[in-house]
């Protein structure tokens, strides 16, 4: 399974996505990072592998979503 982690606070002015089988792409937005994640966790479900996107909210707790953006509960 591929995690893609999105922390609510940007590390030094950038956006990243932390993702569990290597890589910490940074981006200009949220927005970006968002996107970047939907898209990979979509890609790996396409070619058979599992994956969840984590994203932290404003109030500090994590929520996840599966491949298709849909909440995990």
């Amino acid at each position: 399974m591929i995690f893609f982690d999105i922390p609510y606070s940007p590390v030094q002015g950038a956006w990243s996505v932390d993702v569990s089988n290597g890589g910490h792409p940074e981006f200009k937005s949220r927005h970006d990072a968002l996107r970047f994640a939907v898209n990979s966790a979509l890609s790996a479900g396409q070619w058979g592998e599992a994956a969840l996107i984590t994203v932290e909210g404003v109030d500090g707790l994590w929520r996840m979503f599966d491949h298709q953006a849909k909440g995990v509960a």
